[in-house]
């Protein structure tokens, strides 16, 4: 039973909105400063998005932001982003003692692709498929690109099981999806891997080893699987 907070779409779907905010426009308007909701307050906790903003203002307000915050190809929060965000949503977690579960996937064979047809046919597979992946995933779940071909998904206030269920439905219709026209009609498929704090690891550098764990292990059973960490 959750203690006396918000409800899940309050504070989570902040970094979403603003995430859609960057991708269409390139920049973030700002909250109003009246919202009386505490842990929406939370959400600037170190004070990362909007200061990056406010730094950048000063330079030039639109397009160093999307740089800054967002991965040029996918049009996801970055790694450094990302981590920052992780960071945040694991002391939550334990403040408020619910889960946090973190999805990992890759295209399977992309590296193949690459280095067959180019990076630009690459990297027009990534975007189509991170765009399936922004109408898939939940208005509160949180994406970025963590690597060259790892994408993670924050999954905040859901357990291992529930995020289970989010990844097999990637899994089971990215196949049917055209993400690209460059070449040639593209389709293709995922590995993903799942981790969950605290159940699964107590720290997020076991975290992050349990969830790469997890992707690995999927690779290895030739791709186009889901698999929970131990």
């Amino acid at each position: 039973m959750r203690d006396q907070q918000e409800p899940l779409m309050g504070r989570e779907g902040l970094f979403r909105q603003k995430l859609n905010q960057l991708r269409k426009t390139g920049r973030v308007v700002q909250q109003n400063q009246n919202d009386s909701q505490s842990r929406l307050k939370e959400l600037e906790q170190g004070g990362y998005l909007s200061n990056v903003q406010s730094t950048l203002s000063q330079t030039d307000p639109k397009e160093m932001e999307r740089i800054t915050l967002l991965d040029t190809v996918t049009q996801f929060y970055n790694h450094n982003t990302i981590v920052r965000i992780i960071s945040d949503e694991l002391k939550r977690s334990k403040r408020y003692k619910h889960d946090c579960t973190l999805l990992m996937y890759l295209v399977d064979g992309l590296y193949g692709v690459q280095q067959s047809h180019g990076t630009e046919v690459s990297d027009s597979i990534l975007r189509g498929v991170s765009d399936f992946v922004m109408r898939t995933i939940r208005d509160v779940d949180i994406p970025a690109r963590f690597s060259a071909e790892q994408m993670i998904v924050v999954c905040p206030e859901t357990d291992a099981q529930g995020t289970s269920i989010l990844a097999e439905r990637m899994r089971s219709k990215i196949c049917l999806e055209r993400v690209s026209d460059l070449t040639q009609n593209w389709h293709v498929t995922m590995s993903l891997g799942i981790a969950s704090f605290p159940g699964q690891a107590v720290n997020y550098d076991d975290l992050m080893a349990k969830l790469e764990g997890a992707l690995n292990s999927s690779i290895d059973k030739g791709g186009n699987c889901v698999v929970i960490a131990d």
